[in-house]
């Protein structure tokens, strides 16, 4: 596979969950400082419907250079993690992105995939530490034997003898550790209320639950329900995963080294459609000083204070008018992927946040709306260079990627080809 010449930045974010009262998260990882390369010579990492794997190409004239399976990306892209099942065995390759080199793979029996959260079609499962990788089975949630969740545990990417975990019920993954000691499961139970689930920890090293469930110490008492939405990860093991809740959204954060978790509810739209309540995202901001989610759709902006856990500040906007568009089909995922909705620009003073109808700029100074680009226009993907100069933006109608001079909004031009359906990463050549 050719080797990028640059670190690949990886884009906005999205699980399944809910809290209720709650205040604020802390910050995600601050974000890298990198060159600034020419959005000419980019690489961007896309996806097409119909099609499981990526494909690497030329921004400027959508030759495609590569193609890779999905994966967990190291943080420069130079190595993609993936899990292939293959018949009753699943195959797992440590990707190496560089010309001539296939890495290493491992067979291992069963059929497992690599974990998704939310409404990300990009895996999850690795431990912050590298040192423990996280499987869920491979198979219909009707299939024979759905009332059991089964996890493989492997300790390093190609580890042969695999720890099977076995839990009585319906439990998704959600979380792992930084030092892979422990898994965190949704168990899913019956309404009421819709949604309703609980957070537990399993011990690795045992494959048996811990005591206890892990609810929001500052409302103990209170229900968990709700569908997540996008999830921010931080090396020290805090995950912060948003939901879209029956009454209100709100951030879930967990404490995966200590065990703890509180929420923070973000504002409600009384008459928002499902479809407009998952254009909610989150981007860490200002050095990780600050986490902002947002949702264009709705016109609604919640600063969260990482030290204090509480939300300092909220706006709303007037969302631009949409130009024919039905916000019930908008954002259906059999048409392509929700999510990844909020970059922040390098320097962390303002951010972007796509949605049913276009895309906005705003000012971290004082959450004003500053820009409105594609107005009218839905867009499911954003992709920001990383001198801040070039956004690329995915369009929902024609499945198409524009190119956007990200300080006057200007149409740039569109990068060649059609029937996109996932932007996940970008890349100086």
């Amino acid at each position: 596979m050719q080797r990028s010449p640059g670190p690949i930045i990886v884009l906005g974010t999205v699980l399944l969950a809910a809290c209720g009262t709650g205040q604020a998260v802390r910050s995600d990882v601050p974000p890298t400082t990198i060159s600034a390369p020419t959005s000419a010579d980019a690489r961007l990492v896309v996806g097409r419907a119909g099609e499981d794997r990526l494909a690497i190409m030329l921004a400027s004239t959508g030759k495609e250079i590569d193609r890779l399976s999905v994966g967990v990306p190291s943080e420069t892209w130079d190595h993609v993690l993936t899990a292939t099942p293959d018949g009753n065995s699943t195959v797992i390759q440590d990707v190496v992105v560089r010309p001539g080199s296939a890495g290493q793979r491992r067979t291992i029996p069963g059929a497992w995939r690599l974990p998704t959260v939310g409404l990300d079609s990009m895996p999850v499962g690795m431990a912050a530490d590298g040192s423990t990788m996280a499987l869920v089975e491979d198979r219909e949630p009707d299939a024979p034997g759905a009332a059991m969740s089964r996890f493989a545990i492997l300790k390093g990417a190609l580890d042969p003898h695999p720890r099977i975990l076995e839990l009585d019920g319906v439990f998704d993954f959600d979380a792992i550790s930084p030092d892979g000691a422990a898994i965190f499961v949704a168990e899913h139970l019956p309404a009421p209320p819709d949604g309703h689930y609980q957070v537990r920890a399993v011990d690795v090293a045992t494959g048996a639950l811990r005591d206890g469930v892990i609810t929001d110490k500052r409302n103990v008492n209170e229900q968990m329900s709700g569908w997540a939405i996008a999830q921010l990860r931080r090396a020290d093991g805090l995950v912060f995963t948003l939901y879209r809740g029956g009454e209100h959204p709100f951030i879930h954060a967990l404490d995966t080294a200590g065990g703890w978790a509180v929420c923070i509810d973000l504002p409600g739209v009384g008459n928002a459609s499902v479809d407009a309540a998952r254009d909610w995202g989150m981007v860490a901001t200002l050095g990780g000083r600050s986490i902002v989610a947002a949702n264009a759709t709705l016109g609604l902006v919640v600063d969260i204070d990482p030290a204090n856990l509480v939300a300092r500040r909220e706006t709303t906007f007037q969302p631009t008018a949409a130009r024919g568009v039905s916000l019930v089909k908008f954002g259906d995922r059999g048409v392509g992927p929700v999510g990844r909705r909020v970059l922040a620009t390098p320097d962390g003073t303002a951010i972007f946040a796509a949605g049913a109808t276009g895309i906005v700029r705003i000012a971290m100074n004082d959450l004003g709306v500053t820009a409105r680009l594609l107005e009218g226009e839905p867009v499911d993907a954003l992709a920001l260079m990383p001198d801040g100069s070039t956004l690329f933006a995915l369009r929902h109608g024609d499945r198409r990627i524009v190119k956007l001079d990200a300080a006057s909004g200007g149409i740039l031009g569109s990068v060649p080809g059609e029937g996109f359906d996932r932007l996940v990463a970008v890349v100086p050549s």
